[in-house]
């Protein structure tokens, strides 16, 4: 038997320094690979500390700010009400002591006293409001009747009201199953008396003031309306503000601080509310609105007409993905609590695993449920929460499972990753606010998105309407500020198409609104307007995903491709999620 041949001996040579270089790159490759999700970690980790260090230096500078604060409260608290206090009493009893004054000095008593209650309603209203913002008003929440509380304010008002020949008329159009809310109720009549307040010192006498009730499932809606001079559409917001007044000499001629409404506002958005006003539509004067949401509740007694849908009441099965067991069992209870089903990962990997898996049963049993929607965390040991969510959207078994981040930065830091989700809650969160935007995630299901179109112009809105029409796009159209409010109210739209310059207001006044709806925060907003946008005011609404386009530079045409790809990026996201 001979032994091996030369070419033998060569083939085997050549074969083995073969099978070493396929070795050598493949272990190259995974060593970048290696080398890749390290430095995809460092960097997320430096990021990370960037962001508690930005945290950190901005709570250090709010502390010493609060500090400040605190000590002018206290200076103003005694340095100032305790001698105006001496001072109301001494001008109260001068009449008495002095007995019978001519007209002249009665009247220059008048003034003196007058002037004193109206410093002290200023240091009372100054103090409030810093004790609402700095959190040392807590809010003592209980189940209220929005009507009750409005009856109270209209009994409390209807003197001072008679006494300048006016009426307070109260409307209740809400279902009686529909009108409880949870709040503080004496906060909440603070603000009513507060409004009527306003209301009767601008109304001229022989009119009449009506309080309206209005309500849906989600929110309760009351709004004042006065026959008054009107507030000008460039201050419909202004009001608002510390010390603001329509006209400068207002403080003087009608009384009050210029602080009322600013209480109020304050006071509404710690209950998660919205205020606003606008111009009656018809005649003179100023409707002021205000919306509050509420929880269904079976003491409530809704009727079954009212009962939420499936979508509404939170069915589906979430997977909820942290590498913190805590925050994931925190999560998972408050998902639990509105309905839904949970599973939990701990990791990049089992997310993967699970989502492939229940895929996979689904489509052999489609009895069995898949995953509706992953919450997902992104600073994550192993397989971050970044490459996680690549993953599962290049994975066509998975890509059309909506993910919803749950990280400590917001969307804007980082833009592509926003991109492939379909949510983003930043942490620490409220848990009104996952729901919503989870909510909003599941909504749509595969459906066509709606737009709403908010634009005054009537030929540009048909213009850019009718394309979306014939794409089968439902389409909204919205031709003042509050329809478009009233639109949001019936349903939260997709995509919203804004012109800035509004009747009965402004663009930016709608988009701080919708930036502070629940359901509406991450909404996208593509503002088409004739008027130009400073960096500052782009700045302002740029609290969620917004662009801007010039209608002096850019088509409607080209506004509605635009919109269009966006509308069907949406029905992509969310289009199997539920099969």
């Amino acid at each position: 038997m001979t032994g091996p041949t030369p070419v033998m001996v060569y083939a085997l040579l050549l074969l083995t320094v073969f099978l070493l270089g396929a070795m050598t790159l493949r272990l190259a490759t995974k060593a970048r690979q290696q080398q890749r999700a390290i430095e995809q970690l460092t960097e997320a980790l430096r990021r990370s500390h960037e962001y508690a260090e930005q945290q950190k230096n901005k709570l250090e500078q709010r502390s010493e700010v609060d500090s400040v604060k605190d000590e002018f409260i206290s200076t103003v608290s005694h340095e100032l009400r305790t001698p105006l206090t001496s001072i109301r009493g001494a001008l109260g009893l001068l009449p008495a002591l002095v007995g019978d004054v001519d007209p002249k000095a009665q009247n220059l008593l008048r003034i003196a006293s007058s002037n004193t209650e109206r410093l002290i309603r200023l240091i009372n209203d100054i103090l409030d409001l810093e004790r609402m913002e700095s959190g040392r008003a807590p809010l003592k929440l209980r189940r209220c009747s929005i009507q009750d509380l409005a009856r109270e304010a209209v009994d409390t008002m209807s003197p001072m009201a008679e006494g300048s020949g006016l009426q307070i008329e109260l409307v209740c159009r809400a279902p009686r199953e529909t009108i409880y809310f949870d709040a503080d109720p004496d906060r909440i009549l603070q603000v009513l008396t507060n409004l009527l307040s306003n209301s009767i010192k601008f109304s001229p006498p022989g009119t009449v003031i009506t309080v309206q009730i209005d309500s849906d499932l989600n929110s309760v809606l009351l709004k004042v309306v006065d026959r008054g001079r009107g507030i000008p559409a460039d201050k419909l917001d202004a009001v608002f503000g510390r010390f603001q007044q329509v006209e400068a000499s207002d403080a003087s001629k009608k009384g009050g601080t210029g602080l009322g409404l600013a209480i109020c506002r304050s006071i509404i958005q710690q209950h998660g509310g919205a205020i606003w006003a606008q111009p009656n539509e018809s005649g003179p004067g100023t409707t002021l609105w205000l919306q509050l949401s509420r929880s269904a509740r079976a003491s409530d007694n809704a009727s079954p007409s009212l009962t939420e849908s499936p979508a509404e009441r939170g069915e589906g099965l979430i997977l909820v993905c942290d590498d913190d067991p805590g925050i994931r069992e925190v999560v998972a209870e408050q998902l639990r609590q509105h309905g839904y089903e949970i599973l939990q990962a701990g990791g990049g990997e089992e997310v993967l695993q699970l989502t492939a898996e229940r895929a996979a049963k689904h489509r052999k049993d489609p009895a069995f449920k898949p995953i509706s929607a992953v919450l997902l965390d992104l600073y994550m040991p192993g397989l971050s929460g970044w490459e996680t969510l690549h993953r599962l959207k290049t994975d066509p078994v998975t890509a059309d499972i909506p993910v919803v981040i749950l990280s400590v930065i917001p969307p804007g830091d980082r833009e592509a990753v926003a991109g492939e989700a379909q949510g983003w809650v930043q942490k620490p969160f409220n848990e009104n606010l996952l729901m919503a935007e989870l909510k909003r995630v599941l909504r749509a299901r595969g459906g066509p998105g709606r737009v709403l179109l908010v634009e005054q112009n009537r030929q540009t809105a048909q213009e850019i309407a009718a394309g979306f029409e014939k794409a089968g796009i439902p389409t909204d159209h919205a031709s003042t500020l509050q329809q478009a409010v009233d639109r949001c109210l019936l349903g939260a739209p997709d995509l919203v198409v804004l012109d800035l310059a509004l009747p009965d207001g402004d663009g930016f006044s709608l988009v701080d609104w919708v930036r502070r709806q629940p359901g509406l925060q991450t909404v996208p907003v593509v503002v088409y307007s004739s008027r130009e946008i400073s960096e500052a005011e782009r700045y302002r609404m740029r609290s969620g995903p917004t662009q801007f386009f010039d209608k002096a530079k850019v088509k409607p045409r080209e506004v509605e491709e635009l919109v269009l790809a966006m509308v069907n990026r949406i029905r992509s996201a969310a289009g199997a999620s539920v099969a």
